[in-house]
């Protein structure tokens, strides 16, 4: 098997986790639910299978420096500030083609850095399975599906196909197919039938099998990749890269390739994972109380119920309120119903259409 290459994807905003997430310090430099930085959590949990010399982190040029600090034995030189938001494909896409100039034999896996997986060990041991089935297969990409625990609707699906393969003792199937996002009753029924993973967006592949992709289907995107890559490195690298990237359009590795590629594998990761993506990912992070609160920091809940509270300044006092989620900092308060967190966004756009940027 060819050594592993790690890329995590840093970018994005966090706008869902305002108002502790802000543009300066979006929820991947957070320490959500641990101790450490999500991004460095991420890291961490590499390490033991692929060190820190063999990381690359593509993040925004704004974050590229604390990231930098915050995983000091990664290259400098590999954390990648992305000039604009351009989504996965374009991200992957680039530090495929790094990679392949660091180690032409590499092989690569690709994931967000915000996520919470719990056992790392058998997530570790699962990347290496992929290893091995794409040394068997390096012509194929490979997409991780989530064993589900709940008919959920806030992730798109995957539906397995054929066994193929097995390594290590696990099973390596066929991909047959993404699903949208569903309805709970459609979610119900794929949960009740089987054979249905959540899609975490965590990949693997060989980077020539990536590039072939990418020459098929996002055949606009290879030029450019290449410019940037043959800069890496050099003196020139940020100014081609600020050049090319900002020209590039935003599309998904989702919608971009795997969905349109033929043969693509697929490996479930019997796990815990949670996408950290709004404040109710807090409930399967900290213990509840017996009326199904879930209170971080100083906090005094009297008859509440079914409440997320977070107090990052001060202290939060909630009474005879239930569903609520309240989180205070030192300039800014959210109070929304937890059925509609979604509805946090909403709120970051509407504070930038009054003008209070500050606030963000």
């Amino acid at each position: 098997m060819s050594e592993l290459f790690a890329v995590i994807m840093a970018g994005g905003s966090g706008t869902r986790f305002w108002p502790v997430s802000r543009r300066r310090r979006p929820k991947q430099l957070l320490p959500i639910g641990g101790d450490l930085p999500l991004v460095q959590r991420t890291s961490e949990r590499l390490r033991p299978l692929i060190p820190p010399e063999r990381q690359l982190i593509v993040t925004s040029e704004r974050y590229a420096d604390a990231v930098r600090d915050m995983l000091p034995d990664v290259p400098p030189e590999q954390v990648l500030g992305e000039p604009v938001g351009r989504d996965t494909a374009p991200c992957i896409g680039l530090a495929s083609r790094v990679v392949a100039q660091l180690d032409p034999e590499a092989t690569v896996v690709a994931m967000p850095s915000d996520h919470i997986i719990r056992p790392e060990d058998t997530f570790r041991e699962r990347l290496r399975t992929a290893g091995h089935a794409l040394a068997a297969r390096p012509e194929a990409l490979l997409v991780f599906g989530i064993q589900p625990d709940r008919p959920a609707t806030g992730y798109g699906y995957l539906r397995q196909g054929a066994a193929l393969d097995a390594y290590d003792g696990h099973t390596v199937f066929a991909l047959d197919g993404f699903v949208e996002k569903p309805d709970a009753e459609r979610a119900a029924a794929m949960l009740a039938e089987g054979g249905y993973l959540w899609n975490a967006g965590l990949f693997a592949f060989r980077p020539p099998a990536l590039d072939a992709a990418f020459r098929r289907h996002l055949p606009a995107l290879v030029e450019p990749l290449g410019r940037m890559a043959r800069a890496f490195g050099r003196e020139e690298f940020d100014r081609v890269l600020s050049r090319e990237f900002t020209n590039l359009s935003a599309i998904s590795i989702d919608y971009g390739v795997m969905e349109k590629v033929d043969g693509a594998l697929l490996l479930p990761l019997p796990l815990h994972w949670d996408d950290v993506g709004a404040w109710e990912s807090l409930r399967a992070l900290h213990d509840a109380d017996a009326a199904g609160n879930v209170a971080v920091g100083d906090t005094l809940l009297d008859g509440a119920s079914e409440c997320v509270v977070m107090a990052r300044d001060g202290v939060v006092a909630v009474r005879g309120v239930s569903g609520l989620i309240v989180v205070h900092t030192p300039d800014a308060t959210l109070v929304c119903r937890r059925d509609d967190e979604q509805g946090v966004k909403a709120i970051v756009e509407a504070l930038t259409e009054r003008g209070l940027e500050k606030y963000l």
